[in-house]
This record gives structure tokens, sequence and C-alpha cells, in this order.
């Protein structure tokens, strides 16, 4: 089972399938409702868009900046996976992005711990820089047991591009530093994924972008979350 879990992990994170936009939004328009919803301070107003996704036997719900759009979405028999980004970026090469994936029938076999070291091990395997992996506390979500994580590469190959022209060959080249928030929700049968990502200039491990001081403040665009 447990390689199972590594297999559809590695497919997330390196083999993505690349799609025209039009039918990917068009196959995941009857599984993504979106509507205006609330604002922030006064001092900062940031426009968001509520989101909903029904994958296997749950729904999960989380917010996103109204001016963010689907860029990817695949349904095979045992994962599923969206990815979300800045409505002037392109999947194959995002600055920032958020991604929600459903694991089916795993969530007796593995707990989310143990899900996110898995994927760190993963994550590993292709930086070529230097990892970052944070373990941070958690909280049930709707009385799921949750894990989440800090993960991250100084230095990580964009694995979503598959043609590229020459004005996008430098940057898979020589690669970009990668960090995001990883939580994993152990749900009545399946076991979820919801991460948000950035890509950028190459970081230092002693001082990465995101971290245990800041990442409430990195997630304050796409919470709250919750699970039912």
């Amino acid at each position: 089972m447990l390689s199972r879990i590594t297999f559809a992990l590695f497919s997330s994170i390196i083999l993505l399938v690349s799609q025209p936009l039009a039918a990917v939004a068009d196959k995941a328009s009857a599984e993504v409702t979106a509507a205006n919803a609330a604002k922030a301070p006064s001092n900062q107003t940031i426009h968001q868009s509520s989101q909903q996704l029904v994958i296997f036997e749950q729904t999960i719900n989380f917010n996103l900046p109204s001016d963010w759009k689907l860029a990817h979405s695949e349904q095979q028999e045992t994962m599923f996976s969206a990815e979300f980004v800045p409505a002037n970026q392109e999947l194959q090469t995002w600055s920032s992005m958020v991604c929600v994936q459903g694991f089916k029938g795993v969530a007796a076999d593995i707990e989310p711990e143990l899900f996110l070291e898995t994927m760190a091990n993963v994550y590993l395997e292709n930086c070529q820089g230097e990892m970052v992996f944070e373990t941070l506390p958690s909280e049930p979500l709707n009385g799921h047991e949750t894990a989440s994580a800090i993960i991250g590469c100084t230095k990580m190959p964009n694995s979503h591009i598959k043609s590229i022209d020459k004005t996008t060959a430098y940057e898979a080249n020589h690669g970009l530093g990668e960090i995001g928030h990883y939580t994993a929700v152990k749900g009545k049968a399946d076991l979820y994924l919801i991460h948000k990502s950035i890509r950028g200039d190459s970081f230092s491990k002693a001082n990465p972008p995101v971290k245990s001081q800041n990442y409430q403040e990195f997630l304050s665009s796409i919470t709250p979350l919750s699970l039912h």
C-alpha cells in the first residue's frame, strides 16, 4: 500500500500531465464552484472567492484570491488533483500555486504525519539544492486528524514544463527556489492534501521565505479550510 501511495505522490509532484486549459476547465466545472466571499480587515482588503471541491466521498471548502484560476485538474480511479494559479500565470511558469489532492481509500493505511514524511522524501529525490522540512502544530479539521509541514527546496527543477520555447528554457534549466505549506487530512476513507506553494529565486535554507513565524499569514488568502 505504501508503494502505491509513494507512486501517486511521485506522479503528482513530477509527472503532471500537460492539458489544454479550456478542456480542463470544462471537465472540472461540475466539481468546482466559486462565489465572491469575505474580505480581510479594512486596512488591507483582499478579495477572495470561496471554492468547493467534491473529491471522492467528501467535500473540501477553501478560499482563493478572486483573480486566480483553475490551471489543471485530473481525475483518476484512486487520485484527484486540482491546481490553481494567478490568472496571469500558467501551470508551466507559475510563481504561486494552490493544489488540492485526494488519495482514495488510503486513510486507514497511512497516518497524515507519515504521509508528509513520505512526500518529503520523494521531494528530496528531485531537489537540486538544500531541502527544507519543518513540521508544524496541527489541529483537527472538522474532527478529522491532520498534519502540517513546510516543505521546500532551495533549488528545484520545473517539473511542469514538458515542451518549452527558448524564452523559458533558461528558467527550467537553472532551477528555482520552491517552498510551500502542506496539510494532510485523514478523511473518513480517503486522505487529502492541501498545499500552497511559491516559486522564485533560490533562497537560503537558514532563512526560507515561508517558516513557522509567518506561515499563518502566508495561508491567509486560502483559509479557513473545512472538510465534510
